[in-house]
Protein backbone atom coordinates (compact mmCIF):
# COMPACT_ATOMS: atom_id res chain seq x y z
CA UNK A 1 0.00 0.00 0.00
CA UNK A 2 1.16 3.44 -0.87
CA UNK A 3 3.10 5.80 2.14
CA UNK A 4 0.32 8.41 1.21
CA UNK A 5 -2.80 6.13 1.37
CA UNK A 6 -1.44 4.61 4.60
CA UNK A 7 -1.08 8.54 5.89
CA UNK A 8 -4.41 9.65 5.07
CA UNK A 9 -6.05 6.11 6.50
CA UNK A 10 -3.70 7.25 9.93
CA UNK A 11 -5.54 10.75 9.40
CA UNK A 12 -9.21 9.47 8.83
CA UNK A 13 -8.80 7.02 12.10
CA UNK A 14 -7.65 10.95 13.93
CA UNK A 15 -10.16 12.46 13.38
CA UNK A 16 -12.80 9.58 13.71
CA UNK A 17 -11.53 9.44 17.26
CA UNK A 18 -11.44 13.03 18.15
CA UNK A 19 -15.37 12.80 16.88
CA UNK A 20 -15.94 10.09 18.78
CA UNK A 21 -14.05 11.75 21.62
CA UNK A 22 -16.50 14.73 21.03
CA UNK A 23 -19.86 12.82 20.94
CA UNK A 24 -19.09 11.55 24.20
CA UNK A 25 -18.04 15.45 25.62
CA UNK A 26 -21.03 16.72 24.03
CA UNK A 27 -23.53 13.82 25.07
CA UNK A 28 -22.48 14.52 28.75
CA UNK A 29 -22.62 18.06 28.68
CA UNK A 30 -26.61 17.29 27.10
CA UNK A 31 -26.85 15.20 30.23
CA UNK A 32 -25.76 18.17 32.87
CA UNK A 33 -27.89 20.64 31.28
CA UNK A 34 -31.07 18.88 30.59
CA UNK A 35 -30.82 17.46 34.40
CA UNK A 36 -30.12 21.48 34.80
CA UNK A 37 -33.63 22.41 32.93
CA UNK A 38 -35.51 19.58 34.42
CA UNK A 39 -34.76 21.54 38.01
CA UNK A 40 -35.18 25.38 37.08
CA UNK A 41 -36.64 25.14 33.80
CA UNK A 42 -35.01 28.47 32.26
CA UNK A 43 -35.09 29.73 29.03
CA UNK A 44 -31.20 29.44 29.18
CA UNK A 45 -31.21 25.67 30.32
CA UNK A 46 -33.09 25.40 27.12
CA UNK A 47 -31.17 27.28 24.72
CA UNK A 48 -28.35 25.57 25.50
CA UNK A 49 -29.82 21.75 24.99
CA UNK A 50 -30.74 22.88 21.55
CA UNK A 51 -26.91 24.04 21.14
CA UNK A 52 -25.92 21.05 22.15
CA UNK A 53 -27.89 19.45 19.73
CA UNK A 54 -26.76 21.34 17.33
CA UNK A 55 -23.07 20.76 17.91
CA UNK A 56 -23.76 16.91 18.54
CA UNK A 57 -25.37 16.57 14.76
CA UNK A 58 -22.81 18.56 13.50
CA UNK A 59 -19.99 16.02 15.35
CA UNK A 60 -22.32 13.33 13.77
CA UNK A 61 -22.04 14.48 10.46
CA UNK A 62 -18.50 15.54 10.46
CA UNK A 63 -16.91 11.79 11.84
CA UNK A 64 -15.28 10.19 8.56
CA UNK A 65 -16.99 6.69 9.71
CA UNK A 66 -20.31 8.46 8.77
CA UNK A 67 -18.98 10.08 5.35
CA UNK A 68 -17.78 6.12 4.69
CA UNK A 69 -21.38 5.14 5.28
CA UNK A 70 -23.00 7.14 2.95
CA UNK A 71 -20.65 6.18 0.26
CA UNK A 72 -17.72 9.13 0.59
CA UNK A 73 -14.65 7.96 -0.27
CA UNK A 74 -12.27 10.76 -0.93
CA UNK A 75 -8.39 11.02 0.41
CA UNK A 76 -8.10 14.34 1.79
CA UNK A 77 -5.49 16.31 0.95
CA UNK A 78 -5.74 18.96 3.73
CA UNK A 79 -3.87 16.63 5.94
CA UNK A 80 -3.47 17.98 9.78
CA UNK A 81 -5.21 21.23 8.57
CA UNK A 82 -8.46 18.66 8.44
CA UNK A 83 -8.30 17.76 12.21
CA UNK A 84 -7.61 20.83 13.63
CA UNK A 85 -10.67 22.22 13.80
CA UNK A 86 -12.14 18.98 16.00
CA UNK A 87 -9.04 19.51 18.09
CA UNK A 88 -10.22 22.51 19.02
CA UNK A 89 -13.46 21.95 19.48
CA UNK A 90 -12.20 18.67 22.06
CA UNK A 91 -10.23 21.07 23.95
CA UNK A 92 -13.54 23.68 24.12
CA UNK A 93 -15.79 20.83 25.03
CA UNK A 94 -12.99 19.94 27.96
CA UNK A 95 -13.08 23.28 29.33
CA UNK A 96 -16.77 23.83 28.85
CA UNK A 97 -17.60 19.95 30.79
CA UNK A 98 -15.31 20.71 33.24
CA UNK A 99 -17.02 24.45 34.05
CA UNK A 100 -20.79 23.11 34.01
CA UNK A 101 -19.84 20.24 36.42
CA UNK A 102 -18.88 22.98 38.89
Amino acid sequence: MPTVVMQDMLLVNIKAMITIGNLMLLLCLLFIYARSYKQIKSKFAMGLIAFIVLLIMQTVTSNPIFHYTCGWRRMYALGWFWILPDLFEFVALLILLYISRK
